[in-house]
C-alpha cells in the first residue's frame, strides 16, 4: 500500500523503458522503429546515435541522487532512510590474509535491490529532460520522441532528422552525463543514417 503512495515520486521519464513494469527493450525498439518509419514515409532522412554508459550503476553519486529525490518531492523520512542505508556502505580489500582499512563508499547503487531500478531511472531523468527541453529532436504529432533509454545500464538511442542536430544532442548527452558522473563508452558509440 505504501509503495502506491510513493509511486508518483518514484516515477521517471516516459522515454525510459528499462526497469519499468510492463516495459522492455522490445518496447523501446518498437518506438524507435515507428519513429524511423514515420519520418522515412514523410520523405525525411533519419539519423541515429547509440550511446552506452560505462558501469553506470557503479557511478551513481549518492549526494546527487538524494538531491534529485528531494527535488522530486519524496518525503524527507524516506530520503533519510536511504541516506542511512547508503551512508553505511564500506569496502575492505583482502590481500592474502591482510585486510586494508575500511573505506566509505560514496557512489554506486546495489544491483538487485527493490528500489534500485527506481533510483537509477530518477538519477538519469535529467539527461532525457535536458534533451526534451533542447527541442532538437524528432516529434510526432507534437510528442517528443528523439531519445529512448532502453537498457538496464543506460543505453540511449538518439533519433534526429539532421546530422547537425544529432551532434548537438550528443553534446548535450556528454554535458549532462558529466554533471551526474556518468561516462559513455567511446568504443560502443555508433552513429548511422537510416535513410
Amino acid at each position: 500500500m505504501y509503495s502506491s503512495k510513493c509511486e508518483y515520486f518514484l516515477g521517471s521519464e516516459q522515454l525510459q523503458f528499462g526497469f519499468k513494469k510492463n516495459s522492455s527493450c522490445a518496447h523501446a525498439l518498437f518506438v524507435v522503429s515507428q519513429v524511423v518509419d514515420y519520418f522515412i514515409a514523410h520523405g525525411s532522412s533519419v539519423y541515429l546515435a547509440s550511446l552506452d554508459a560505462s558501469k553506470a550503476f557503479d557511478r551513481v553519486h549518492y549526494v546527487k541522487l538524494f538531491n534529485k529525490l528531494v527535488a522530486k518531492g519524496l518525503h524527507g523520512h524516506i530520503i533519510k532512510i536511504l541516506m542511512d542505508w547508503y551512508g553505511k556502505i564500506y569496502s575492505v580489500v583482502r590481500w592474502n590474509n591482510t585486510l586494508s582499512r575500511q573505506e566509505s563508499v560514496k557512489s554506486g547503487i546495489r544491483q538487485g535491490g527493490i528500489l534500485f531500478p527506481f533510483l537509477f531511472n530518477i538519477y538519469m531523468d535529467s539527461l532525457i529532460n535536458r534533451l526534451r527541453k533542447a527541442d532538437l529532436c524528432c516529434h510526432i504529432g507534437g510528442v517528443f520522441v528523439g531519445v529512448v533509454a532502453y537498457a538496464d545500464d543506460l543505453g540511449l538511442l538518439l533519433v534526429s532528422a539532421s546530422v547537425v542536430q544529432l551532434q548537438r544532442m550528443l553534446n548535450i548527452c556528454y554535458s549532462q552525463a558529466e554533471k551526474v558522473d556518468i561516462q559513455f563508452n567511446a568504443k560502443k558509440i555508433m552513429s548511422n543514417e537510416v535513410w
